[in-house]
């Protein structure tokens, strides 16, 4: 016994030993004090053994089968029935060996199994591993929810980037333009990331006195997981160091653009559009990164329009430069934007696709709520097929 390897924490573990007779329950301490474990608690059956669980704890059972009252076998089913002790190990020790008793410890819940008469290295060895291995699964657990935690943190950290409903309707109130929003990771956290910025501005820049300028973007970072999430944390810094007010669709991507060039690893990009809503002139006045297409459609229509969206991902060409394009935005009008998580969803031996998006869409333009059509567009997506990148979808409706 003095040939094992010594088991980290071994003095710490507990194990509770349940056998009817006296002599084995005291053999059985003495061959475990001698291999390194000091906490032990003795039962002399099943009943007794489940009555002391909650108070001791124990990290292992070792379990005697033929006992009175309540033997292994059912103390074995009681046991597993248990949420808490699902998962504590089970090493059953008993004068049962043939193939069938095996099976039916086994399937009582037991983990291990050795036959009387005890070898004592060979029994101490398989406690030590499974002993071991409750410790391991353990910390494991232990790193799974700390995890969790964290992640659950950078994700609240991640959505509060966006606007809060506070602003959005703010926007409403200052601008005349009403936003519903839909965020969802395809893990805890995502690459998708969108905002808007609303400036009021003095005649003659081309905007009706008292309504202001609002530029809305909406990025799509390549990737998922915490490098992606850490990425919208850049742009998000990058725009609000910006003064966008002098800048146009097309001036904004560039320079977000260069400045991502500087920041992003190797092999990593993003796609942007990046648009301004001009009440004056009824229209929607864009430039894009490779982004999805936008669509627009006016009371009355009945499909949307979907414009172009063109141009080289941010991230790749620090000289890139963006061609700025227009769709009609009347009011009582319609701007929807999404992620590629809404056109990528299996249908048969390929995807959904823009097209197919817009057929979606055209079924729900009379739904007056933004709330409620984004609900029932996702509805419809999800029963199509599962959503396995980030999806996050826009829908901009100026008030008439």
């Amino acid at each position: 016994m003095n040939d094992l390897p010594e088991v980290p924490g071994l003095e710490t573990a507990r194990v509770l030993v349940v056998d009817d007779n006296r002599v084995n329950r005291h053999l059985l301490q003495a061959l475990l004090e001698r291999g390194g474990v000091t906490r032990i608690d003795m039962a002399e059956d099943g009943n007794d053994a489940l009555a002391r669980l909650d108070t001791f704890r124990p990290d292992l059972i070792l379990l005697d089968l033929m006992m009175p009252n309540l033997d292994g076998f059912e103390m074995c089913r009681r046991l597993r029935a248990m949420p808490a002790w699902k998962d504590l190990p089970v090493l059953v020790q008993s004068s049962l060996n043939r193939a069938e008793d095996r099976a039916k410890a086994f399937a009582a819940g037991a983990t291990d199994y050795v036959t009387k008469p005890i070898n004592a290295v060979e029994l101490l060895a398989r406690v030590r591993i499974h002993l071991q291995n409750r410790a391991l699964l353990r910390d494991l657990q232990r790193f799974h929810e700390r995890t969790e935690s964290e992640l659950s943190l950078a994700r609240k950290m991640q959505e509060r980037l966006m606007p809060s409903p506070e602003r959005l309707a703010e926007v409403e109130a200052a601008a005349g333009v009403g936003i519903a929003a839909h965020f969802a990771p395809s893990s805890e956290l995502g690459g998708d990331f969108w905002d808007l910025r609303h400036d009021a501005v003095a005649p003659g820049q081309g905007q009706v006195q008292g309504q202001g300028r609002t530029m809305l973007y909406m990025v799509d970072f390549s990737g998922h997981g915490v490098g992606a999430a850490l990425n919208t944390f850049r742009l998000h810094a990058i725009c609000q160091q910006m003064d966008m007010s002098g800048l146009t669709p097309g001036e904004f991507l560039s320079t977000v653009n260069r400045r991502l060039c500087a920041l992003l690893p190797n092999g990593q990009f993003a796609t942007m559009l990046a648009g301004v809503v001009e009440p004056a002139e009824n229209r929607f006045v864009y430039a894009s990164a490779g982004s999805t297409r936008p669509m627009v459609w006016a009371p009355g229509d009945a499909e949307p329009l979907l414009g172009d969206s063109a141009g080289l991902p941010l991230g790749l060409l620090a000289s890139a430069e963006y061609e700025e394009r227009s769709l009609p935005l009347p009011p009582g009008g319609r701007l929807f934007l999404y992620s590629d998580g809404a056109i990528e969803i299996p249908v048969g031996n390929d995807v959904l696709d823009e097209p197919g998006l817009a057929a979606l869409v055209a079924e729900r333009m009379g739904e007056t709520d933004g709330g409620r059509f984004l609900d029932g567009l996702l509805d419809r997506l999800r029963a199509i097929g599962p959503i396995d990148d980030d999806l996050t979808a826009l829908l901009l409706t100026r008030k008439g």
